[in-house]
């Protein structure tokens, strides 16, 4: 069955409680017409979100619910994770507040896990409050891609432009021992894949940017593109895809090369 818009159900984790996510979501449906495009499934406590609509001034609806079967089409639902009270104070880097963060977080990708969710949106969280003995992770897309058991990919978008990541929360002094043509291999394929499946491109076509200053000047500036880079890309041309580079990357923007590519 093809779903309706408003039937598609959007469980979206609260991010850091004392940062800018939980504004960003409620001011998003605060334009009732956002209702007709899906349903908001909010991982919070319905008290806090109150709480936040008084602070920020919003005249708006919300639908507190205990379980997802609750959830009523075309309102603004908030899914009770957690019951107690929290302390905020905005902008305060506060490891409490980090943790009720995760917990929003992971019951939210249960849910999607679980199908009782179409899509998951998750609002910013502060990865320094969020570590614990229970959640060791930099990130959202690392809990995820171990979670989902899949090849997670990390794509920054602004209207045409995309940029997808072959390593993400990885020091910049630590990228070059990374790289390797299964994980190019992989991530190329992904990209790929989302821009037929999300974007409905027929025939992507993807740029590849190099590691080193100049594409490393045929090994001069490093050997990364030669070794590592050139050799991936070649094979998956071959196998039909089209991939091209690696380019400079500064060049590449500087003189927007990027308009001529889908990612």
């Amino acid at each position: 069955m093809v779903k309706k818009a408003e039937n598609i159900i959007v469980g979206i984790s609260i991010g850091d409680l004392n940062g800018i996510g939980s504004e960003v979501i409620l001011k998003t449906f605060e334009d009732i017409r956002m209702l007709e495009l899906c349903t908001p499934v909010i991982f919070a406590n319905v008290k806090i979100i109150s709480f936040l609509k008084k602070e920020l001034k919003l005249d708006l609806a919300i639908h507190g619910i205990d379980k997802i079967e609750q959830l009523v089409v075309g309102k603004i639902n908030v899914l009770n994770v957690w019951r107690e009270g929290v302390n905020l104070e905005f902008g305060k880097n506060d490891d409490v507040v980090g943790s009720y963060a995760i917990k929003s977080f992971v019951a939210a990708t249960k849910a999607l896990k679980e199908g009782l969710v179409d899509v998951l949106v998750t609002a910013p969280i502060n990865k320094y409050n969020i570590q614990s003995e229970e959640f060791k992770f930099p990130g959202h897309t690392d809990y995820l891609d171990k979670e989902l058991e899949g090849d997670a990919l990390m794509l920054m978008v602004h209207d045409d432009l995309r940029v997808g990541l072959l390593t993400d929360h990885v020091p910049v002094n630590e990228v070059a021992k990374h790289l390797n043509e299964k994980l190019i291999s992989n991530k190329i394929k992904t990209i790929i894949q989302t821009l037929k499946q999300d974007f409905e491109i027929e025939k992507p076509k993807v740029a590849v940017l190099g590691l080193n200053p100049h594409s490393g000047d045929n090994g001069v500036i490093g050997q990364e593109e030669e070794k590592i880079i050139k050799p991936a890309l070649k094979k998956l041309f071959e196998a039909g895809n089209m991939v091209f580079g690696p380019f400079p990357a500064d060049g590449f923007f500087g003189s927007a090369q990027y308009e001529k590519y889908d990612a």
